[in-house]
């Protein structure tokens, strides 16, 4: 009885790390690491690791999550790097690890609710935070080598990420609550959220992120039937944000510039040189497309073909091509992009089944695709690890089982 207990103390103990760890995401990788750790260790002196490991290998995520890291084990025999490279680029990956071992923990409905429930109110006050310093133009930490007003998370993409997470969950909590003053609160949160995407943030990645992701989340909660009504309200909606947000409107301008001029740029432009990683990534893929150069391979294949082409900044060294998806062609080749387009459709589709907060997942993993575009944010820290826990904590099936639902 005494074990039984502590067993399930520990066990409670590893969930509320994770919504920690889930809050702190965006804020502190220092933090979001110690969370991460000690929710390990709690989970791991619960004794029901093996139980936790068995309830999540029975899921079709748990099992595409396996399946596509073995993959990435697999593309590390074959890649001419050393060995520590090889790790480090698995170890950038450990994300799916999390996700995986949560959904054997948070198979419990009142823990989802809880989830959400934490997140979004850490939201709000990080909104308002955010709000406070934008009206009063104070910078509190640069954000990607530059300074702007209202950013004091990691920076301004992870930012906007962050509150993009915290609307999609305000939308459903709005279908679910039959309440008049939690639905006055939430349409607030709404607006204050929607106001630091669209006004404060100036990432690019928000712009394009939310509005995909609300479709989707929209739909979901009312029908696909009535996507040309969504639709229309969700361009209604962009237009107006459009046409009333100076910061909106400078960095699509500035985009469209960069892309426009890039090939003629006597200086490096944040569009410009992912033009240029986009187009050099596709020619290494060209040469190899099947099975890719292998896991961690990117920098060093990536550098050597540039350095033979270029003398100026497009010359640049990168590991990350800012997209995921030629990422992971180049190195684990078009076998390795499909088990990942396999591993995204089986969350969306587990996703869906499980409302509503599967569907919350669901997605925010629709938001992550969509800005994955111009980013690698599956991998990045922040985003990776948000992703993570949103996945492993609310894609999870309900489960009978004796773990603590308290």
């Amino acid at each position: 009885m005494a074990f039984s207990n502590f067993s399930e103390k520990s066990l409670k103990i590893s969930r509320y790390l994770t919504i920690l760890a889930a809050i702190a995401a965006p804020m502190s990788t220092a933090a979001t690491g110690i969370a991460c750790i000690a929710l390990l260790i709690f989970w791991l002196i619960s004794g029901q690791a093996p139980r936790t490991i068995k309830l999540s290998w029975q899921q079709p995520f748990g099992k595409m999550i396996v399946l596509f890291y073995v993959w990435l084990l697999l593309g590390t025999l074959y890649a001419e790097t050393d060995w520590p490279s090889k790790l480090q680029t698995l170890s950038s990956w450990k994300k799916l690890v999390y996700a995986f071992i949560l959904l054997g923990i948070f198979q419990q409905f009142e823990w989802q609710k809880r989830f959400v429930n934490w997140y979004v109110t850490a939201m709000v006050i990080s909104a308002i935070i955010a709000l406070f310093l934008w009206s009063f133009g104070l910078i509190v930490r640069p954000s990607n080598g530059a300074f702007y007003a209202g950013i004091f998370m990691t920076n301004h993409a992870t930012q906007s990420m962050a509150f993009v997470a915290a609307t999609l969950c305000c939308i459903f909590l709005l279908h679910e609550t039959e309440s008049p003053r939690i639905k006055y609160l939430l349409w607030a949160a709404i607006g204050l959220f929607l106001f630091n995407i669209f006004f404060i943030s100036t990432a690019r990645s928000g712009y394009i992120a939310l509005p995909v992701a609300a479709i989707f989340a929209v739909g979901s909660i009312y029908g696909y039937r009535k996507l040309p009504h969504i639709l229309a309200l969700a361009t209604i909606v962009i237009l107006a944000f459009g046409l009333a947000s100076n910061t909106l409107q400078e960095r699509i301008k500035l985009a469209l510039d960069e892309q426009a001029n890039y090939q003629t740029s006597n200086n490096e432009t944040s569009v410009g040189v992912r033009m240029i990683f986009y187009k050099n990534t596709l020619e290494l893929i060209q040469a190899q497309p099947w099975f890719g150069y292998g896991t961690s391979s990117f920098k060093p294949i990536y550098s050597a073909h540039t350095a033979s082409k270029y003398q100026d900044w497009r010359a640049v060294s990168t590991g990350d091509p800012h997209n995921q998806y030629l990422f992971i062609w180049l190195e684990n080749g078009l076998f390795g992009l499909v088990l990942f387009f396999a591993y995204i459709y089986i969350g969306i589709r587990q996703g869906l089944k499980n409302p509503p907060y599967g569907a919350i997942a669901a997605s925010f993993l629709i938001a992550i695709t969509a800005s994955s575009l111009f980013n690698s944010h599956f991998k990045t820290y922040a985003e990776g690890y948000m992703l993570a826990f949103f996945l492993g904590a609310l894609l999870t099936r309900p489960a009978n089982s004796n773990l603590s639902t308290v």
